[in-house]
């Protein structure tokens, strides 16, 4: 089967990241998903959102935990065409029937929230639960086993690519990111002993095809170059 593709922050070399706009782009590009960053407000609602502070993507030097919702989300996106900062329900509503999204919670309490939105679009089908909290991770575990859950971490070496695969197992979760060095087909062989999905990021539009032949998922702030690479691996 051949590795989907995923656009990284919905497409940020288009337009803002993590936008309702960069969705679109995301699917017009030929990605198979869209992967998003979410956190939450104050008052509980998750939103997309990288960083912990809102200075980078909307020019406000302020954390999004000290904000409500109704005051985030007037804040428009840096890079944009307009695009305000959008409440994670909003970018699951925006996916369409067939587009997915690989949802990292960047925030280590607001798994519970991101899996009751899910269930309330009735989206469990589309979507990839990404995190690098355990608690995340095994409140994923306890209650929406139906997913696809994946533990990250950005390792740099053999040993914490090892406790990785068993924090992977251990915790309950079905998939990994690795570090994009790591990827070979030893690592693939380790994953499928496991029964583990292996996904990567490259960070640049020129893709290694012996590394990309065996992720289950390509995450790329490029995603027409990584659907025209995926249709040229060999079957």
């Amino acid at each position: 089967m051949q590795p989907i593709v995923i656009a990284h922050r919905t497409c940020p070399r288009d337009g803002a990241e993590n936008s309702l706009g960069g969705v679109a782009t995301a699917a017009q590009a030929g990605a198979d998903a869209v992967e998003v960053d979410v956190r939450r407000t104050a008052d509980g609602t998750p939103v997309l959102l990288h960083d912990r502070w809102m200075l980078r993507t909307t020019g406000w030097p302020i954390r999004l935990e000290w904000t409500s919702t109704e005051w985030a989300t007037k804040r428009r996106l840096l890079g944009g065409r307009g695009d305000r900062l959008p409440t994670f329900a909003a970018a699951l509503d925006a996916l369409g029937p067939t587009l997915r999204m690989a949802i990292d919670v960047k925030d280590p309490g607001a798994g519970a929230s991101v899996i009751a939105e899910v269930r309330n679009q009735h989206r469990e089908s589309q979507v990839l639960f990404w995190s690098k909290f355990e608690t995340n991770v095994r409140v994923a575990v306890e209650t929406a086993p139906d997913l696809e859950i994946a533990l990250l971490r950005d390792t740099s070496n053999e040993s914490e690519l090892a406790a990785l695969l068993d924090d992977t197992v251990s915790f309950g979760a079905n998939a990994i990111s690795a570090h994009w060095s790591q990827v070979d087909e030893r690592l693939q062989e380790r994953c499928r002993d496991r029964d583990i999905k292996l996904y990567a990021w490259c960070k640049t539009p020129e893709i290694d095809m012996a590394k990309l032949a065996v992720l289950d998922g390509l995450v790329t702030d490029w995603p027409a170059a990584g659907r025209s690479a995926v249709e040229a691996l060999p079957g």
